[in-house]
C-alpha cells in the first residue's frame, strides 16, 4: 500500500495548480489561532504552541487535496478507499494521535478556508489541540474546485 500511494504522489498531473506560498499562510493563521486560544463552540480552548511543518505530514495532505480536488468529494476517504490514517502512514507521519481537517471550495482562499475552520466545532477543537505539534497542509486546484487539507500529528 505505501509503494502504491508515494507512485501516486509521483504521477500527479503537471496541470493542476499546487499553491505553496498559500500553504505557508495557512500555517502562519492556524498558528495565530493556536497562539491566541480561542473559544471553539463556547468552549475556550487554551493556547498552544505552534505546530511545526512537516514534509511528511504535507505529503499525506497532497494525497487527499488531490483527490479532492480532482473528484469533486469532500470526504476523508480517498483513492482506493484509504483512510487518513494509511495516507499519513504511507508517506512517513509516525506518533499515536493525528487528525486530517479537509474543506473543498471555488473561489475561497486561505484565510477563508482558516475562518472556515474556526467556525466548526470539530476543526476549531482539532486545530487548538495542544497534543498536535506537527503539521503539513496542501492546497491542490483543479477542475472541480479547490481543495485545502492539512494533516496534524505528534
Amino acid at each position: 500500500m505505501k509503494l502504491h500511494l508515494l507512485a501516486l504522489l509521483a504521477l500527479l498531473p503537471l496541470s493542476q495548480s499546487h499553491a505553496a506560498g498559500s500553504e505557508s499562510a495557512l500555517l502562519s493563521g492556524i498558528n495565530a489561532l493556536r497562539a491566541q486560544g480561542i473559544s471553539c463552540a463556547g468552549v475556550s480552548r487554551p493556547r498552544s504552541a505552534p505546530l511545526t511543518w512537516t514534509a511528511t505530514n504535507s505529503s499525506a495532505a497532497r494525497l487527499q487535496a488531490t483527490y479532492m480536488a480532482q473528484t469533486g468529494r469532500v470526504s476523508h476517504t480517498g483513492a482506493g478507499g484509504t483512510s487518513p490514517r494509511v495516507r499519513a502512514a504511507s508517506t512517513g507521519v509516525r506518533g499515536p494521535n493525528m487528525s486530517e481537517i479537509i474543506y473543498l471550495n471555488v473561489g475561497l482562499n486561505a484565510s477563508q478556508a482558516v475562518n472556515w475552520w474556526r467556525n466548526s466545532p470539530v476543526h476549531c477543537y482539532a486545530l487548538t489541540n495542544a497534543a498536535y505539534t506537527k503539521a503539513g497542509m496542501s492546497i491542490v486546484r483543479a477542475g472541480r474546485g479547490t481543495a485545502y487539507v492539512m494533516v496534524l500529528s505528534n
